[in-house]
């Protein structure tokens, strides 16, 4: 690398499409290229918090293709949380009473945050081996929640992007993963969290504010191939979000990345933990194309 060249990587949404990072990261690592700062957005904020805590690249292999949905999904209440949801929309529909908190999503995410501090150690922001950002939305205000190290001067000229520093890194992960309906959303300072990726699923900008010189970004999102059938809500929902977000991640990228890595993950849906390896492997398909570009920068 240059000397002096600040690079950032930007780390993006997914679902389980996520585990493709590894993959980036193994190509960047075997040619010498470490970033020094890295930005990660719902499944982008794990593998960015795992790389950032000090993992190698062959233990994060190692652990994602050993994941299982009952490791991270909080299955045991689903169904009394969908049962409850339902009750409380006829409740309001027919303006009937309903005495009891109605739950704000499918899981609650508290096991996918157990699971992040069992990895890390409880580690805070500033703990961390590299500069770390983890994106969320402020779903009362749509403020975007940017968890880092330091506290950051400097705002965008839109003035909705919020820093917060030194917080310890699952609540943040677990915040930015809080995919709508699905997880409940996770309060932070008196503010109520959900997934990053509602307002940028590619945190690019964010690495544009850090300092970052050089900015790479990995989108997994939708590209406009065709979707497997839908085959239940949850596949839905991310197939849903995927596609909303698809505009305004154009425009950021065009933007503020230098290099998109983009790699291809046709029919990859969230609960297919036995393509984990297929992710990896085209993670570093598409890494290694975009690595000319990438040494030209550097």
């Amino acid at each position: 690398m240059g000397s002096g060249v600040r690079l950032g990587l930007a780390l993006g949404g997914g679902f389980l499409r996520g585990v493709a990072h590894i993959g980036v990261l193994k190509v960047l690592a075997a040619e010498g290229i470490q970033p020094q700062m890295v930005a990660g957005t719902s499944a982008g904020s794990i593998v960015a918090a795992l790389y950032c805590g000090g993992w190698g690249i062959r233990e994060m292999e190692q652990l994602a293709l050993s994941l299982r949905p009952h490791d991270i999904y909080d299955f045991g209440p689903m169904f009394f949380n969908l049962g409850a949801m339902a009750v409380k929309v006829l409740a309001d529909a027919f303006h009937l009473p309903f005495p009891f908190p109605s739950p704000l999503g499918l899981m609650s995410g508290y096991k996918l945050e157990s699971w992040i501090s069992r990895l890390l150690g409880r580690k805070t922001f500033r703990q961390l081996a590299r500069q770390l950002a983890i994106t969320a939305v402020d779903i009362h205000r749509g403020h975007r929640i940017v968890f880092v190290s330091e506290v950051v001067q400097h705002r965008p000229p839109s003035g909705d992007i919020y820093f917060i520093a030194g917080l310890p890194v699952a609540p943040a992960v677990r915040a930015s993963c809080a995919v709508p309906g699905l997880f409940e959303p996770r309060y932070i300072g008196g503010r109520l969290l959900v997934d990053g990726g509602l307002r940028e699923n590619v945190p690019v900008e964010v690495l544009h504010l850090l300092g970052a010189d050089v900015v790479v970004a990995v989108d997994l999102g939708y590209e406009g191939e065709e979707y497997k059938p839908v085959e239940n809500m949850v596949q839905l929902l991310s197939q849903s979000l995927d596609i909303i977000s698809t505009e305004v991640t154009r425009l950021k990228l065009a933007e503020y990345a230098h290099v998109v890595i983009r790699p291809v993950l046709t029919g990859v849906t969230p609960w297919d933990f036995s393509r984990v390896a297929y992710c990896i492997t085209r993670g570093e398909e598409a890494a290694r194309q975009a690595l000319p570009e990438i040494k030209r920068l550097l």
